[in-house]
């Protein structure tokens, strides 16, 4: 137990970093973005630029990591997340921001599935379901503390030191892990670095990212556009074909062809885009509508991220009791029903109401994300640990980043069309100027305290307008998102197997 509790302490405190970061930049952004006087299209670079480097690396550094050994690659993607976490937090322009940010998303994609990878080589098969839920409840409850933390030292302090608190998380869990792990055995003598696969699912990845958020802001005619989705559909086409022809694929075509880790992988797509949509847009709703600050606003949604922590940790003995097949599918349903009741309610529901959903979500979300995992491995064998959660987390990230931009396009077309018609029953009138204003609060730059109307009725009708529309457009996101979860939900019953409980 000795060796393994330093590998525990290595990977909690590695998790702890990514998830603190994840959840806590978007708070900052409204700082960053008044300091520098970026435009709301370049402030997105912030986060996208880092999910972006984060998800596309993430398969490859999966496979480095299970072939020149897990030790090695978590240092190093570590040092490179420390290193730009601190030049993030020392920048001077907002395009060095989104570098060092690009840069920190490509060390978290190095660290992850090393980290996975580590984890289960020291816990062992009996273990493995307890590893991964240490793993992702720590992350949640660095999800769940990250928009109060992110939001206390941007007001308190400095959005740049939203960054520079990564920095003494990662130096310790590099200390822990030179001074008591030792190196990995097993590795093998003579690995093949597949780099043919690595450019094109990168580039197609990278290319179809790229297309999908830009599509919005340069159209579908713009040449970049229709270049952008070109490179996505040929190198992510070529790749199954590359990968049946090399002697160590990077990801091997069995995977590829194996319906189950395909179903898990929508899974974790279809749950974790549920987790953006709740982080996203129920904050920005309590900082545009409800005048709370950016803390605050961060608190309103603990009890999804407490929840989702809570049932992660206890995910190993939940499978075991239940079955990994049944664990899903308890998941599932729990985050259909409360898709359903938020759509229904939406973040103007009671407080019972309202928590008792975000809770109920978290419930779900809890069960599925390190079952998913778990599942995987065990599906693909514990040599490739590194590599499957790497897939797995590439599907969480990337699959609900481009649902994202997607479920962001479809609440902008709805909101847009149901304010319009709110607009013309109330007979108001924007001028070019006001309109702008209300698509700059839909796109969350800023509040409806930003409105600037003659009359003071006439700004508190517009703004409660706003408000309804905004709420329009996520109900309509929240049910798209529950049928999507109800399909995924009938795949897992066809292709996973059932698996014995006790």
């Amino acid at each position: 137990m000795g060796r393994n509790f330093f590998v525990y302490a290595a990977i909690v405190i590695g998790s702890m970093a990514i998830a603190l970061d994840f959840a806590s930049v978007d708070l900052a952004i409204p700082a960053l973005q008044e300091q520098f006087g970026l435009t709301m299209q370049s402030v997105q670079w912030v986060i996208n630029g880092y999910v972006l480097s984060f998800s596309v690396l993430m398969v490859a550094g999966g496979k480095m990591a299970d072939a020149h050994g897990r030790k090695l690659v978590f240092l190093i993607g570590m040092g490179l997340f420390a290193l730009a976490s601190l030049l993030g937090g020392m920048a001077w322009s907002g395009g060095s921001v989104i570098a060092f940010r690009v840069l920190q998303g490509a060390g978290a994609a190095l660290l992850w599935p090393a980290m996975i990878g580590l984890g289960c080589a020291a816990a062992g098969v009996e273990r493995r379901s307890f590893v991964l839920g240490l793993i992702f409840g720590t992350c949640s409850l660095g999800n769940a503390a990250g928009p109060v933390v992110g939001g206390a030292l941007t007001e308190w302090f400095s959005w740049r030191w939203v960054l520079w608190i990564n920095v003494p998380m990662a130096l310790f869990s590099m200390l822990v892990l030179v001074l008591k792990v030792p190196r990995d055995s097993q590795l093998a003598e003579n690995p093949k670095n597949d780099f043919l696969g690595m450019f094109l699912l990168t580039t197609g990845l990278v290319a179809l990212m790229l297309f999908v958020y830009q599509v919005q802001p340069w159209g579908w005619s713009d040449p970049r556009v229709i270049g952008l989705l070109v490179v996505a559909v040929g190198m992510l086409g070529a790749f199954p074909f590359v990968e049946r022809r090399v002697t160590e694929p990077l990801i091997p075509p069995e995977l590829m062809r194996n319906r189950e880790i395909m179903t898990l992988c929508l899974c974790a797509l279809v749950i974790c885009q549920l987790f953006f949509i709740v982080l996203l847009y129920f904050t920005q709703y309590a900082m545009k509508f409800l005048g709370e600050d950016p803390m605050w606003a961060g608190a309103r949604v603990v009890q999804f991220m407490l929840t989702y922590g809570l049932v992660s940790y206890f995910g190993g003995p939940l499978s075991t009791y239940f079955g990994t097949r049944r664990l899903l599918v308890i998941g599932l349903v729990c985050a259909t029903v409360a898709s359903v009741l938020l759509s229904i309610f939406g973040p103007g529901a009671t407080p019972l109401i309202f928590n008792a959903s975000l809770a109920l979500l978290g419930v779900g979300v809890g069960a599925v994300i390190p079952t998913v995992s778990a599942r995987a491995i065990e599906t693909a064998g514990a040599d490739r640990a590194s590599l499957v959660s790497g897939i797995t987390f590439m599907c969480q990230l990337a699959g609900s980043a481009l649902m994202l931009a997607i479920n962001t396009a479809i609440f902008a077309a709805v909101a847009s069309r149901q304010l319009d018609g709110l607009l013309a029953q109330n007979d108001l009138v924007l001028t070019a100027t006001e309109r702008a204003t209300v698509q700059s609060v839909m796109a969350g730059a800023q509040s409806v305290r930003a409105f600037h109307l003659p009359d003071a009725g006439d700004l508190g009708n517009l703004a409660d307008l706003v408000g309804q529309a905004y709420r329009g457009g996520l109900e309509v996101v929240l049910w798209l998102s529950a049928a999507l979860v109800f399909v995924t939900l009938l795949l897992v019953l066809r292709f996973v197997p059932r698996t014995p409980a006790s």
